[in-house]
């Protein structure tokens, strides 16, 4: 009871569900009671009575005194229908009856509202009355009335690409070329309409078998003439040399070309120009360009001077060994200067193993590496530092 009165003020249509069978362990008597002590939540509401289980016990097989007191209902202006929901008969009667009422009480109480009023001055609706007896139907096409026939009867006009896949299998091959819009014998010529955009008729010369023709007899009559006929001429020696040379030429390029990619390809750190004297010699100078057919002369050149500065000076003094040899005059590597013998040596390279050990462990790059890497470990600086977190962040 307190459920249906919570639910009264809800805009709904109500329906009331009796049990005529009585198997709900309540008689029609009491069912009919419950329903006029709880009548008055539902006065302003559409109300339906649904006699439930009819596939058990109907209406009409009903006792004449109950049918009386239901029937006492139908007189009060309560429509009662009949359904089962074992069977779903007389369910969407029911369902459709309840919308349409629910409907109804909605416009109805609207129409009694302030603004009813307001909303009914501006709708205007008009009955057109028949002028004459004269039969005017709607005016169809007769083309829309065909198609319409085609679409009911007739199949599709063409089928689908995916249909003739389906149809045809591994035998099927898309041809693109068969619903161009153009003459049948242009379907499939080699040569596209449209290539990359160009059209390729703006590309085509219609006299160009002509004036093919035309050239080639041009050419034929040249010929004939000894236009083309090469004739030995006196400079044959000249230009051999010439040709020789430049395949040298081509040569040395090809060479140099070569090398310039070997060089960039190298990972060796690149010394200065002046420090490679070995690849910078005179003697290189005057074979390369003897090569070339050039020769150079022996006095006023700048490589000269450059030949002598680069000549390797006479020692001072001349210091004479046991055997009576000229000693080596080189300068003594700086891990060998002030060690006496080999024990010493091998100290010395062993002292220098350990400096470096240091270094190597702490991965440094040599003595002068003072880099000090983030030591900022991410567990203890990221983050808010909340309140007791300063000892430790």
């Amino acid at each position: 009871m307190l459920a249906i009165t919570a639910l009264a003020h809800l805009r709904a249509c109500v329906i009331f569900v009796i049990d005529p069978s009585e198997q709900c362990n309540y008689s029609i008597e009491e069912q009919i009671g419950l329903f006029n002590s709880i009548k008055p939540l539902f006065l302003n509401k559409p109300t339906v009575i649904a006699a439930n289980k009819i596939d058990v016990l109907k209406l009409d097989e009903l006792q004449e005194e109950k049918r009386q007191k239901i029937s006492s209902l139908v007189e009060e202006g309560y429509p009662i229908f009949e359904m089962s929901t074992l069977t779903g008969e007389g369910v969407i009667e029911l369902k459709n009856e309840a919308c349409n009422l629910l409907l109804e009480h909605r416009i109805e109480s609207k129409m009694k509202g302030k603004k009813a009023g307001e909303v009914m001055n501006r709708l205007e609706v008009t009955l057109p009355k028949p002028r004459d007896n004269k039969a005017r139907p709607p005016f169809i096409p007769v083309k829309v009335l065909e198609k319409k026939n085609k679409m009911e009867t007739d199949t599709k006009e063409r089928k689908l690409e995916r249909e003739l896949e389906l149809e045809l299998g591994d035998d099927y091959i898309l041809d693109l070329k068969k619903n161009y819009v153009i003459a049948e014998d242009e379907k499939y010529d080699i040569i596209p309409e449209l290539w990359e955009g160009h059209n390729i008729a703006d590309f085509i010369d219609p006299d160009i078998k002509e004036k093919l023709d035309k050239l080639e007899k041009e050419e034929e009559l040249r010929e004939g003439a000894g236009f083309y006929a090469e004739s030995e001429s006196e400079d044959d020696d000249e230009k051999r040399n010439i040709r020789m040379l430049a395949r040298k030429i081509r040569e040395k390029k090809g060479v140099m070309k070569i090398q310039s990619q070997i060089n960039k390809a190298s990972t060796k750190p690149k010394l200065p120009r002046t420090a490679k004297k070995r690849t910078r010699s005179v003697s290189r100078l005057r074979s390369e360009f003897k090569a070339l057919g050039v020769d150079l002369d022996e006095n006023g050149g700048h490589y000269t001077e450059a030949a002598v500065g680069r000549s390797v000076r006479p020692v001072k003094r001349r210091r004479m060994d046991s055997e009576g040899r000229v000693r080596s005059s080189s300068r003594t590597p700086r891990d060998e200067s002030g060690v006496r013998d080999k024990k010493m040596k091998q100290k010395g390279k062993k002292l220098a193993k350990l400096a470096q050990r240091a270094g190597n462990r702490n991965a440094k790059k040599g003595e002068a590496d003072r880099r000090i890497l983030n030591m900022k470990p991410k567990h203890l600086y990221a983050g808010k530092r909340s309140l007791g977190k300063t000892s430790r962040r």
